[in-house]
């Protein structure tokens, strides 16, 4: 995984059912309550927010911030920065490999004998 979780009971509620019952300590009410966090970019991360009385989703990247209303949503969102701040480790492999020396050119080529 590249990313941790922080609240794992009301990660994995989320994922499920409702989180409407939610409870938010008075700090939370005002921040927000952390759920996962990108391990590369502690910038990057999933918050619970209650909005007028409502739980929504939000994914906060550097200065910006996207809120949703469920959570399949979210997470996409989510995962795809995941994705934009450390590939796949597949892609990065790829990158990182030089690159492959060309077969040897026609005039390196043994010529063939002539009868």
């Amino acid at each position: 995984m590249n990313y941790k979780i922080l609240n794992k009971p009301v990660f994995e509620q989320a994922q499920v059912r409702s989180v409407s019952d939610v409870e938010f300590t008075e700090e939370q009410l005002q921040d927000g309550m952390k759920l996962a966090v990108s391990k590369a970019d502690p910038l990057l991360a999933l918050y619970l927010v209650d909005m007028e009385g409502q739980k929504k989703f939000e994914v906060r990247w550097d200065d910006s911030s996207e809120i949703f209303n469920g959570w399949y949503s979210a997470w996409d969102n989510f995962t795809w920065c995941l994705s934009v701040v450390e590939p796949p480790k597949e892609e990065r492999t790829i990158a990182a490999e030089p690159p492959k020396e060309e077969s040897a050119s026609a005039e390196e080529a043994p010529k063939e004998e002539q009868e």
